[in-house]
C-alpha cells in the first residue's frame, strides 16, 4: 500500500488537515511512479457514497480491486491511505451534505497533475455521487476512463 511513499510521507499523513495539502502528498507519490516509466491507474468507484452503501465494506471491495489489478500487472495509485484525511477534514460524515471539495479540490489536483494514465471504474460507480464526477473530470482531460474488469473481483487473472 505505501510502496512509493517515503516514511517522512506516512508521518504526514496524520498531520494534513486540507484537501490541498493531502492533493499535494498524493502528487509526490504520483510523480514517484510515474519515474517508473509505467501506466499509473487509479481506480474509481463507490466509497462515501453509493456502492455496497458502506463506508467498510466499499473500502473492503477497493483493496480487492487493487491487488487484483497489481496482480494483473498494473501500476496502481492507491488512494485508500487518503480516506482517513477526508473523514478527518471532511464535513460530509457529519452532515447530510456532500462536501464537494473532495473532488473539486483533491481529486481535481490528482487529475490535474497529468500523472494519472488511466481510470478503471469499479461496477456500481453510477450510485457514487464522487464517481460520477471522477468519470466526468478525468473524461474532459482526455484521461482514458474503462470499466474495471470485472473477472478481477472473482480472482480471476487475465
Amino acid at each position: 500500500m505505501y510502496e512509493y511513499w517515503r516514511d517522512e510521507e506516512r508521518l504526514m499523513l496524520d498531520e494534513v488537515c486540507s484537501y490541498e495539502h493531502a492533493a499535494e502528498l498524493a502528487i509526490s507519490i504520483l510523480t514517484r511512479m510515474r519515474e517508473t516509466g509505467k501506466e499509473v491507474v487509479q481506480i474509481c468507484g463507490p466509497m462515501s457514497t453509493g456502492g455496497f452503501g458502506t463506508l467498510d465494506q466499499n473500502m473492503a471491495r477497493f483493496r480487492v480491486a487493487i491487488k487484483q489489478a497489481q496482480q494483473n500487472g498494473l501500476l496502481v495509485f492507491n488512494q485508500i491511505p487518503f480516506q482517513g484525511v477526508i473523514i478527518r477534514v471532511s464535513d460530509h460524515h457529519r452532515s447530510l451534505t456532500y462536501d464537494m471539495a473532495i473532488l473539486e479540490v483533491f481529486y481535481r489536483k490528482i487529475f490535474e497533475c497529468g500523472h494519472v494514465s488511466r481510470t478503471l471504474f469499479l461496477p456500481g460507480w453510477e450510485s457514487s455521487r464522487g464517481a460520477r464526477w471522477e468519470r466526468e473530470f478525468a473524461s474532459s482531460l482526455g484521461i482514458p476512463t474503462e470499466d474495471y474488469p470485472h473477472r478481477w473481483l472473482h480472482g480471476s487473472s487475465g
